[in-house]
């Protein structure tokens, strides 16, 4: 797994994806926090691996946004193939 890049700056995941969670919080300094994770199923081991994708605090959703594709579009790309 790769749970220490980079949001946006890895691999699609290695197994059949199922769905992703996508989580934008507000802090309290006004400061929003991006996180995002994907189900993936181990077709070897019949079982579900959680993978987590980012975890970015940015100023606007605007930039949330901008996260959130830059993280989806890998694994769009990668379901199409």
């Amino acid at each position: 797994m790769f749970l220490d890049t980079p949001a946006g700056a890895k691999p699609p995941a290695p197994y059949p994806l199922q769905f992703v969670n996508i989580e934008i919080t507000p802090l309290i300094d006004g400061c929003f926090a991006v996180v995002m994770q994907a189900t993936l199923l181990d077709e070897k081991q019949l079982e579900f691996v959680g993978e987590d994708l980012a975890y970015e605090r940015v100023q606007t959703l605007d930039e949330a946004l901008a996260v959130i594709r830059e993280n989806v579009a890998p694994l769009a790309a990668a379901s199409a193939a």
